[in-house]
């Protein structure tokens, strides 16, 4: 069986479609291929991240869940919320702050909102270890 990392051979395969294939390609087949290298980013930044994301929503749910045993915290607390049974507070606002910079690290962490979570609450991004990468003007 191989050792090979998934997040390097997703790395591997968007290198080439990046560097080998898309020079050759045109029109329509040249953004389905950047889209292809997209997704393949996104995959590996879910590869690295979804781990973080679990434990916090575990953690979460224990904390904010009668039973805490739901397969699905976050969903379960946002209908929670949704349905008034939970009273938003401090700590449950850091968690959405915290899940939320997560996700968006994971989908778009040039995304302009993530960038801007970042810099709103420096001390939680930090905390998770996140960091937006600099905006390109």
């Amino acid at each position: 069986m191989s050792q090979t990392d998934p997040t390097e051979l997703l790395a591997a395969v968007q290198a080439f479609l990046r560097q080998q294939v898309l020079p050759q390609l045109e029109g329509f087949d040249a953004y389905t291929t950047r889209v292809a290298a997209n997704s393949l980013s996104i995959v590996s930044r879910e590869l690295r991240g979804r781990d973080a994301i679990s434990v916090l929503d575990a953690a979460a749910g224990a904390r904010w869940l009668q039973d805490g045993s739901s397969d699905n915290p976050a969903r379960a607390i946002s209908l929670a919320l949704r349905e008034r049974s939970l009273a938003p507070d401090a700590d449950l606002q850091a968690w959405l702050r915290e899940r939320t910079l997560r996700q968006m690290a994971i989908d778009n962490p040039r995304y302009s909102g993530f960038r801007l979570g970042c810099e709103r609450w420096p001390e939680l991004a930090a905390a998770a270890g996140l960091s937006a990468p600099e905006a390109k003007r």
